[in-house]
């Protein structure tokens, strides 16, 4: 076995910091208050604004300054904004802190009641079985006259790819659906009957204007709809939008998209649905906003009266940092934003720890730019987007960011964008993922791009569970990302279950190095069912790059190892070259720091397979090309070790490790850790600070 040279770091250690100025803040305070515990303010403006006074007349902090946020709900009305004037220092920071109990900080609103519905106008757009079932609320009666449009993206839109704020509806804080058609799974674009131009590896010809044929009769139950927008991947299993439509022609069973129209174009046989249809609200949690009468539409899946009804308002980020640094957040839930959670510009040292984004519309937190900012103990779940997209450091000069994300967990996120919307998204240089877990996720774990980062001691289970042509760990197009390591992770059962699979299914990997991706260090991690039983990829999966190592690993019960679709010379120079030259880096910084830079051009497919072993897997590598390097490793076919226990996760046995040589692997360590925030119930994690 090849031995590791890294040390394992100690797990990020979360100590309180004892304050010299104290300012509280509670949803029944008053901001002209002073502050105090018996009397504090209703805002955090008003506790930033002290914070700037005390600076004003002192010219500086007089110690670490804690704002006590007082437990219950703080609504928010709009962000809440720091600037480089609001920092702390290293030795002296300002921290934001829950006390006392759940504190929640919401863009959204209660709803009271509902009424059931009157009016033969709506009550014949309904199914005839379900009228009875549905309520209603008159937002205006809330105070509410202004809504976000309803405008949607995805990651193929012609709109662009990024978050479109959204209002949405929460029962007990779980997100409840728009009407929709198919309720479960997709349907299929009929004959396409726009110009047929465009055509793919497949040999299926498509068409880049947007319109297609729907057998049946469901246009005619459509023609009342004037909100109405399509989901789908138009062309590519992997390549989501919402299209708009502009017009139902009947008479012709022909749906026309309004521009513009997908990036992609559109295909006849490719999936999709109808969203936000008043005419098939017909099951109990889907919902329909009327927004010319500002009227919304519900079948509560349950006892109204007892349960707690949301809806979310705030299109703005529920808060923003710009030039921020030595600034922290303890123990808060961000819940309930039509938008984003967080918005990091810049700064250092800013740390969310403890903390939770749910029930947004978009991402829960962006950090663009800056150093070494952190993010520790905290959830995401329920979320429209994905759930942290950082970047930082230089890619020219290599400078690194060192941002951290460490001992979070990751559940239910992409419910709206439903690729290309990972748990984490890291661009720059020198980040560090670690102790993290993500589960059932629409989209990837990790989306990982530039060079030098480590990913360790991560799990990640039933991701990938929509489209298809991805990895629980994408990477993707420039053969200049150099330097990044995945050891020690654990990736298993990676794609939905065959059975309920609703689109293609065989191109699902553990991590996939997608199109010329190279000097990639893939070391000690546990590959477990990833992928289906007729997969054309395997655990690892290389697209045509070079240099990377997959060494030492552990697959079980996995359909292939590596699979690999060679390039060949004349792509892969004709392609490292251009990136290479239009990538603006240092050339003599990038040598020296990765010498095999200097072979780049002497052939392709370049990998080495070393030291893996594999039990019960049919194949160790599938599609090989002979630059291929493979020495030293051992498939066990029918060795009973490593059998899954009752919930699908693998039963570790320290014989059986050594047995097989993979007692290298720290598998106990791998996932979330005990801390001040987190505690551990049986199979289950609990959060001290954010559960009743």
């Amino acid at each position: 076995m090849i031995l590791c040279a890294w040390v394992l770091l100690e797990p990020w250690k979360l100590e309180a910091v004892e304050p010299s100025l104290i300012f509280h803040v509670a949803p029944d305070g008053d901001d002209s208050q002073p502050g105090s515990p018996e009397r504090p303010f209703r805002t955090l403006e008003a506790a930033r604004d002290a914070i700037r006074r005390t600076k004003q007349s002192t010219g500086r902090l007089p110690g670490s300054v804690v704002i006590a946020i007082h437990p219950g709900e703080h609504r928010r009305e709009q962000t809440f904004v720091l600037s480089a004037q609001d920092s702390g220092t290293a030795d002296r920071p300002v921290i934001y802190r829950a006390v006392g109990g759940r504190v929640t900080l919401t863009g959204g609103i209660r709803i009271p009641s509902f009424q059931f519905v009157q009016g033969a106008g709506v009550q014949e757009r309904l199914p005839a079985s379900v009228s009875t079932h549905v309520v209603v609320c008159d937002l205006v009666k809330l105070g509410i006259t202004n809504v976000p449009r309803l405008e949607l993206g995805g990651f193929g839109s012609g709109r662009g790819f990024r978050t479109y704020p959204i209002l949405e509806l929460f029962f007990n804080d779980r997100p409840m659906p728009m009407a929709c058609w198919p309720n479960e799974g997709f349907a299929r674009t009929g004959p396409v009957t726009g110009p047929r131009t465009r055509t793919a590896w497949d040999g299926r010809p498509g068409s880049a204007e947007g319109r297609f044929q729907l057998e049946g009769d469901r246009l005619t139950r459509w023609t009342r709809e004037s909100d109405l927008w399509l989901y789908g991947y138009w062309f590519w299993d992997w390549a989501d939008s919402y299209e708009k439509v502009e017009r139902l022609n009947v008479k012709d069973h022909t749906i026309e998209l309004a521009e513009p129209w997908h990036r992609y174009g559109y295909r006849e046989g490719q999936p999709y649905r109808a969203v936000h249809v008043l005419a098939e609200l017909d099951e109990p949690g889907e919902w329909y906003l009327d927004r010319q009468r500002l009227r919304l539409f519900f079948w509560p899946p349950g006892d109204l009266q007892a349960a707690k009804t949301e809806l979310s308002l705030l299109a703005s980020p529920l808060v923003m940092l710009d030039g921020v640094s030595h600034v922290q957040f303890e123990g808060i839930s961000w819940e309930c934003g039509a938008g984003d959670g967080a918005v990091l510009i810049g700064g250092e040292s800013v740390r969310f720890e403890g903390c939770r984004w749910r029930n947004l519309g978009g991402q829960g937190v962006e950090i663009r730019g800056g150093r070494r900012h952190e993010i520790v103990s905290c959830d995401f779940e329920d979320l429209g987007r994905g759930g942290i997209r950082l970047s930082g450091g230089e890619r020219q000069r290599l400078e690194r960011g060192s941002h951290r994300v460490e001992n979070c967990r990751f559940a239910r996120l992409s419910r709206i964008d439903r690729t290309y919307t990972p748990g984490t998204w890291v661009e720059g240089v020198g980040h560090l993922i670690r102790h993290n877990l993500f589960h059932d996720l629409a989209s990837s774990a990790l989306r990982v791009d530039g060079n030098d980062h480590l990913v360790e001691l991560n799990e990640a289970c039933r991701v990938v569970l929509e489209s298809d042509d991805q990895g629980a760990v994408d990477m993707w197009g420039d053969p200049t990302y150099r330097g990044n390591v995945f050891r020690f992770n654990y990736w298993h059962h990676i794609g939905p279950d065959e059975k309920l699979a609703s689109i293609g299914h065989r191109m699902r990997a553990g991590i996939r190095l997608d199109d010329a991706i190279c000097g990639v260090w893939v070391y000690g991690n546990v590959f477990q069912s990833c992928g289906p039983r007729r997969s054309h990829f395997g655990a690892v999966q290389i697209h045509g790059g070079r240099d990377n190592r997959i060494e030492a690993n552990l697959f079980v019960d996995t359909p292939a190892a590596v699979s690999f679709t060679p390039w060949g010379s004349t792509r892969w120079l004709t392609y490292a070259s251009n990136a290479w030259a239009t990538a603006a880096l240092e050339r003599d910084l990038y040598l020296k720091q990765y010498p095999e830079l200097i072979r780049m051009w002497e052939g392709a497919d370049a990998n080495a397979v070393r030291s893996n072993v594999t039990v019960r897997c049919p194949k160790l590598l599938l599609r090989a090309p002979e630059a291929v390097f493979a020495e030293s490793n051992t498939e066990h076919p029918n060795d009973p070790a490593f059998r899954p226990g009752s919930e699908g996760r693998l039963r570790w046995d320290a014989a059986d490790a050594r047995r097989l040589g993979v007692d290298h692997i720290p598998f106990d360590r791998i996932g979330l850790f005990e801390d001040r925030w987190r505690v551990r119930k049986g199979s289950e994690w609990r959060h001290r600070a954010l559960e009743p």
